[in-house]
């Protein structure tokens, strides 16, 4: 890591926190904001999507947006695009394909990386006294040694997603070089009734009779409840020795695909999913790459010809389901002092109740599949 003076919450002459927070209508950017405001922070929530109380900025391009940067205490970078987020999620029926959001490779790898350059050079010019720019595990990709750090290294996965996210971490540590206090956090499986990509996709697939398990669901999860995450930035924010650092937060534990996505089908009154040989997805995946590529797959192709209209991931790729190794979670421990508290049966009971109220689990599914 590199060196900075401290920096403590209030130190830049209030006792009131400002903090601003990016992607604040998403599923981490709305539960850090709540989070902040109970703790007596002043929140500036952030976002390209309109919401109660947000300031509809696209963080992109240069703009008004940098004004609220000025006096902030605090940055909390969660916008992120072509996650699978809630805002992503489209209409999951039986029997019938998922239109995709449409967003290509450059778009994503604009929004993420570009993105990210724009937000920190502003906190460079406003002076901004601590940046947390949330990221993602699979930066690593699905092959690492177990209990992996930080310092395992990065390298090009070929996916879109992971690999924007994993050049967006570098921007934020040559910023860093710059004499910029940001760390880098690296969420963990991120679950929780609001997520979309480990929660909300897979419930909905569940019930639509689409969801798999690959390889029978040996595939080892690294899950993080969102209020472990959010306890974790808060953390990672509060600490001098965390700055110009890259920590992963996870809740610990590797956790098996077939265990953690079981308690959403028994959520759900539903028999385990069945399984389906990984070389079977992976060759799916090259079928939709090409008809991506030839204009031909869209809206209006037959439902009971198309592929995910039987086997469908959402937004998860295969090579997360496939890990066989865990993250460390030492270093976050040692210079933040935290570690997490919702084991994965708390944070699933608590993620049920809440889409009991929210009724998600309580309408059942159309059993036809045509």
């Amino acid at each position: 890591g590199l060196c900075f003076t401290g920096w403590t919450p209030g130190a830049r002459g209030g006792d009131v926190v400002r903090a601003v927070v990016t992607g604040a209508g998403g599923f981490i950017g709305d539960a850090v904001a709540r989070e902040f405001r109970l703790r007596g922070y002043d929140v500036v929530p952030v976002d390209v999507r309109r919401g109660p109380g947000i300031v509809v900025a696209d963080v992109t391009h240069p703009g008004d947006w940098e004004k609220l940067l000025v006096g902030a205490d605090l940055v909390v970078h969660a916008a992120a695009v072509g996650t699978g987020g809630g805002g992503e999620l489209t209409a999951v029926r039986a029997g019938v394909p998922s239109r995709s959001v449409p967003l290509t490779d450059s778009e994503l790898r604009r929004i993420t990386v570009a993105g990210t350059a724009s937000v920190l050079d502003a906190c460079q010019r406003a002076g901004v006294g601590r940046v947390v720019h949330i990221s993602c595990v699979s930066v690593l990709g699905g092959s690492f040694p177990a209990e992996a750090d930080e310092a395992v290294p990065v390298t090009m996965t070929g996916l879109a997603r992971a690999d924007a996210l994993a050049a967006a971490e570098h921007t934020a540590i040559a910023a860093a070089a710059r004499g910029l206090a940001v760390t880098v956090l690296r969420a963990g499986d991120a679950y929780g009734p609001r997520a979309g990509r480990w929660t909300l996709w897979p419930l909905l697939l569940l019930r639509a009779g689409r969801f798999v398990l690959v390889d029978s669901g040996r595939g080892v999860l690294s899950p993080v409840h969102v209020d472990d995450l959010v306890s974790a930035i808060a953390a990672v924010a509060d600490s001098p020795a965390t700055v110009g650092e890259i920590l992963h937060a996870t809740g610990g534990t590797g956790i098996g695909a077939a265990e953690f996505f079981g308690r959403y089908a028994r959520m759900a009154g539903l028999p385990l999913p069945h399984s389906v040989p990984a070389a079977l997805v992976r060759r799916l995946d090259s079928v939709d790459r090409l008809l991506i590529e030839r204009g031909w797959l869209s809206g209006r192709v037959s439902s009971r010809l198309h592929p995910r209209s039987y086997v469908d991931l959402g937004p998860l790729a295969l090579t997360e389901l496939t890990r066989t190794g865990t993250y460390s979670i030492a270093k976050i421990r040692r210079l933040a002092g935290w570690q997490p508290r919702v084991g994965l049966d708390e944070g699933m009971a608590r993620t049920e109740v809440l889409l009991r109220e929210r009724g998600l689990l309580g309408v059942a599914e159309p059993a036809s599949r045509g």
